[in-house]
């Protein structure tokens, strides 16, 4: 009777055994550039999001003025000699990233994964891939466009809160009061306009709730802080932990960092060639913006993947998508006042 002897139980695809390895993550990096990006207060106009969109082999120029710092005289002159106003045309940078996967639809007809689910897999995958170094793309262009130390006004950046390089350090013995003196350190510098962005490591979260817990109920109270609304919070494991420190983040007004994005003319005329290449775009949720896509196939020997010897001329399916952004932070001109809005932090060990 081995012959015919019960095979395997096999349980149906999907199901909800692989939850868990299949999670995904938060973008807080990226879910804030999104936000700003048509924000009313950012730093991107409407002018500077269409044109983006239309922007294809094209250099997109942002012409900026800074102060010019006359100095106070005594009275009026017949040969005053004035300032020349300080302009300059900011350039957008451009990246492209892309991912993809293949598909072979004979593989799934004698396997427990059928086509779609092994299509919304490798879709969610290669999506994932590209937000994520996206999220990692934006904590970088944070971390070199913050205030340099030089620049900072408040007597607490330096003296209670000590630097190493251009971020700001938080001792752990006086970190209880830091949010609230924050504010100051970011008024001496005429940054007042509440609620900041702070952008945080993902244990910066934890340390922020038990500040917040800590109300007129308990010995000491750090509660107060946070009653006025001077902060927004955000946490994303792309901000990168410094060394000796608990937490590490950002804070900057709001709409101070953004993310353009733009399509390639074939992709929005949804072009297809003769060899039956298809291009297209298609909105992505969890990148916030319209990707390219490019489909095609052609016959494969596939007999390798799918472990049947006769899949030798099968249909190989490609599916690629594609995103064109640029990462935009506030124009400050160095080594002038007014300083850079962006600041980091670290939370000391």
């Amino acid at each position: 009777m081995t012959a015919t002897a019960r095979q395997a139980a096999r349980i149906a695809y999907p199901n909800m055994f692989d939850k868990w390895e299949l999670r995904g993550t938060k973008y807080g990096l990226l879910d804030l550039a999104l936000q700003n990006a048509t924000m009313p207060q950012g730093i991107i106009s409407s002018d500077l999001l269409t044109k983006a969109a239309q922007s294809w082999g094209q250099t997109i120029e942002i012409p900026v003025m800074s102060p010019a710092l006359q100095a106070n005289g005594t009275g009026l002159s017949c040969s005053f000699s004035g300032t020349e106003a300080i302009s300059a045309l900011v350039n957008v940078t451009w990246v492209t990233i892309s991912n993809g996967f293949e598909m072979q639809p004979a593989k799934n007809f004698n396997n427990t994964i059928g086509y779609s689910a092994e299509f919304a897999r490798k879709y969610t995958d290669s999506v994932r891939q590209m937000a994520l170094a996206v999220d990692t793309a934006i904590d970088a262009a944070l971390t070199t466009n913050i205030t340099p130390a030089a620049d900072y006004n408040s007597s607490y950046a330096g003296g209670i809160y000590p630097f190493t390089g251009n971020v700001l350090g938080v001792p752990s013995a006086i970190r209880a009061d830091f949010f609230n003196n924050l504010v100051d350190v970011l008024a001496a510098d005429d940054l007042t306009a509440v609620p900041f962005d702070v952008v945080g490591s993902t244990n910066m979260r934890g340390i922020v709730k038990q500040l917040f817990a800590q109300g007129d109920a308990n010995d000491t109270n750090t509660a107060y802080q946070f009653q006025t609304g001077d902060f927004d919070f955000k946490f994303s494991n792309r901000v990168t932990l410094s060394a000796l420190s608990d937490a590490t983040g950002f804070v900057m007004p709001k709409g101070s960092v953004a993310i353009l994005s733009r399509n390639a003319p074939d992709n929005l005329a949804g072009s297809v060639t003769t060899q039956g290449h298809v291009y297209g775009t298609m909105f992505e949720p969890v990148l916030g913006v319209d990707m390219d896509t490019l489909f095609y196939s052609a016959c494969a020997d596939i007999n390798a993947i799918s472990g049947n010897a006769a899949d030798t001329s099968a249909m190989n399916e490609v599916h690629q998508m594609a995103v064109h952004y640029a990462i935009l932070t506030p124009y400050d001109l160095p080594a002038t006042d007014p300083s850079g809005v962006i600041r980091k932090f670290n939370l000391l060990t």
